[in-house]
This record gives structure tokens, C-alpha cells and sequence, in this order.
């Protein structure tokens, strides 16, 4: 009995498969690169922030403030309110006046949350060299240190948490050295315990969904740092 396919199929020529093959690859090869054309920022919702040196550049979303210091005489208060918190965002391991730039989440897109800051600071560190500027780190307890690429540019990253009274900051830190300067990038979030105020009184916790958007706005904005010269 004759098969009902019989006929209905060919031999693929040889020539014909590896055209067939070739082009299966490079659908997988488009995959990710199509990945990372949808996951950066549209340009039309961004701006650009060049810093005065015009050493450095960075193309953040919109909705991040721009933070800067209230009193020139002293480096640890910050304007808008975006940009203070119980435990600095935009000057997380003392560098005071090195603080190059900060960008704050609005965290008035989450009222009666635990989100108090978050902000992505970048910072110059004069008295390391380039040995310690990607393995002397400001805390013992920092941890989860390895190396990354913010884009092209290779750094040593890290993670690290500071507990203050009723508030915690997680930071995620990044470290590069650059002209004979060592560069630091953080990505801090400080939010507030609520098992630190009274049932009445504390706040909401972030859905994963808030705190995602969080981190995805400063992230965005990291990676898409780079030096100009």
C-alpha cells in the first residue's frame, strides 16, 4: 500500500539546507539585539545631562529631577524634596562635595508608600587609585562584588545595605577608574520599616510592580552613562 505523503515532499537540495540554516541563525541572533533596541529609553521621553567638565554624559528619563545643592555650604542638603532621605540617595558613602550628579525618582507617584528616595548618583573619588578604586569598597559589609559593562565601559559592581533607625538603603554600586580619577555610580533606593510605627501609621509596602518601575527608570539611566573623553 502507497503511502498517502508519497510524492508529496522532496529531498531538500544541500545547497538549499545551509541557506535555510543560515538564516535560522540569524533570526537568533536578531532576538537579543532586537531586546535591547526595545529596552532602551524612547529619546522623546528623555534628556541628556552633560556634566560641566563635559567628562561624562547620561541620557535619563524624563520624570528623574534633577538634584542639586540647596546650601552651598553644605553638601548633604539637596533640593527638590525628591532628593533627601533619612539615609542619603545622592550621597550614600560620604563623598560629599564629589557628588558629580544626582537624578531622583518623583516619589510622589507612590503616597503612604515606604519609598522615601531613589536616586542614581555619580561621584569621584580623588584618593583612590586604580588598584582600589575597583576593590577597596567603603563598608565591610559590602557584597555580591563582580565584574559588569555599563555598555562598553567594564566596572567593578557591588551591592550593599545601610540600616539607619527606621529606614534601610539598598545601593548597588559600580566603580570605574577614569583619568587618574576613581568614578562611582550608585543606584540607591532608601525606603522606611514598618514594623518600625505603629499599625495606624505605616506605610504601604511597593508592589513589585512600583518597585520595579523604580529601578527600571534609574537603571535606564546608568546604562546609559558614558565618558566623553
Amino acid at each position: 500500500m502507497k503511502s498517502i505523503f508519497a510524492g508529496k515532499f522532496r529531498r531538500v537540495d544541500p545547497g538549499w539546507q545551509l541557506v535555510l540554516l543560515g538564516i535560522g541563525l540569524l533570526a537568533l541572533l536578531l532576538v537579543p539585539f532586537a531586546y535591547t533596541q526595545a529596552a532602551e529609553y524612547p529619546r522623546e521621553k528623555s534628556a541628556l545631562f552633560t556634566s560641566p567638565d563635559r567628562i561624562f554624559q547620561v541620557r535619563y528619563p524624563k520624570k528623574l529631577q534633577v538634584c542639586t545643592h540647596r546650601d552651598g555650604e553644605n553638601p548633604d542638603i539637596w533640593s527638590p524634596e525628591e532628593c533627601m532621605a533619612e539615609i542619603p540617595v545622592c550621597d550614600s558613602s560620604g563623598h560629599a562635595g564629589n557628588v558629580l550628579m544626582c537624578l531622583a525618582y518623583p516619589t510622589g507617584e507612590f503616597p503612604g508608600s515606604e519609598l522615601k528616595a531613589a536616586a542614581l548618583a555619580v561621584n569621584r573619588i580623588e584618593n583612590l587609585g586604580a588598584k582600589e578604586c575597583v576593590a577597596k569598597w567603603a563598608r565591610s559589609d559590602t557584597s555580591q562584588i563582580r565584574r559588569e559593562r555599563i555598555g562598553s565601559l567594564p566596572v567593578a559592581a557591588a551591592k550593599a545595605r545601610e540600616a539607619a533607625g527606621a529606614y534601610v538603603e539598598e545601593q548597588d554600586i559600580y566603580r570605574v577608574y577614569h583619568q587618574n580619577a576613581c568614578y562611582e555610580l550608585d543606584v540607591n533606593l532608601t525606603t522606611a520599616l514598618s514594623s518600625a510605627f505603629a499599625a495606624e501609621d505605616a506605610p504601604r509596602k511597593l508592589s513589585s510592580a512600583e518597585r520595579a518601575a523604580v529601578k527600571d527608570a534609574l537603571m535606564q539611566a546608568l546604562h546609559a552613562f558614558r565618558f566623553l573623553k
